[in-house]
């Protein structure tokens, strides 16, 4: 499974049945657990996910998984945390498995059916309806439950504001008052990658939804990159499909 190129960039859904190794992104995933048992860890508590069983992994929680059953995983446009963040003001919610085997089969069947739908009213009605009935359903806490550094918590916002500026490593370490070579390898600890990749990665992402409304050279040019040159071969890099070819996809 292709999971971890997908985390914080795009929509994310199929089975896992690999071992996850601990990360964090802004989207909130799901884990629906079809057969076996699953040790998930959240934020450094070991949590049993069973047959029938569904896990909430809220914004910016660390999470890991193993690999003893099979599980759906889906995790929504990052669009959506705007949303949870809203309407749980700061809250986590008490227990991140929802253990009432009806009501996480009805939350995985409209996720199912928001990942598969071509059109958008229904899509976001499948969300939208998964989420009210989370917040309608769970208990949360003030307690904020989350061991997310600060810093790669405000680094995500900062690249999710700017990514369409002339962003570079330089630049976004004098912004956080970090010298360059201090600020990569914080970077690379928290993300897992360079900053230069992972910026490539939110800028394609946003193309994607861009293409769909503008011209190639106009998405280009929102998403921060210079020359078409750059877009395309970043834009090819990270989908396998140049920008013309994405759209084809999409028809």
């Amino acid at each position: 499974m292709d999971y971890e190129s997908h985390r914080d960039f795009t929509e994310f859904s199929g089975f896992s049945t690999n071992l996850i190794q601990e990360h964090f992104h802004r989207s909130i995933e799901f884990l629906y657990c079809e057969r076996g048992e699953r040790l998930c860890t959240i934020n450094g508590e070991d949590y049993i996910l069973s047959t029938g069983e569904l896990l909430i992994v809220p914004p910016f929680a660390t999470h890991k998984y193993d690999n003893d059953a099979i599980c759906y995983c889906f995790v929504l446009p990052v669009s959506y945390s705007d949303i949870w963040e809203k309407y749980t003001h700061g809250k986590s919610v008490e227990d991140f498995i929802i253990k009432d085997k009806f009501l996480a089969k009805d939350l995985q069947q409209h996720l199912e059916i928001s990942l598969s739908a071509k059109n958008k009213l229904i899509k976001n009605g499948a969300i939208e309806y998964v989420l009210g009935k989370i917040l309608a359903e769970c208990e949360f806490s003030s307690t904020k439950k989350t061991t997310t550094p600060d810093f790669s918590k405000d680094v995500v916002m900062y690249i999710e504001d700017n990514f369409s500026r002339d962003l570079s490593l330089d630049s976004v370490a004098k912004y956080f008052g970090y010298s360059k070579y201090y600020f990569s390898n914080l970077f690379n600890k928290y993300f897992k990658m360079n900053f230069k990749t992972y910026l490539n990665n939110v800028r394609v992402s946003k193309a994607k939804s861009m293409l769909k409304r503008k011209t190639i050279a106009e998405v280009s040019d929102a998403c921060g990159y210079n020359n078409l040159q750059s877009f395309f071969l970043n834009f090819k890099k990270i989908t396998g499909l140049t920008p013309k070819e994405y759209l084809n996809t999409t028809k």
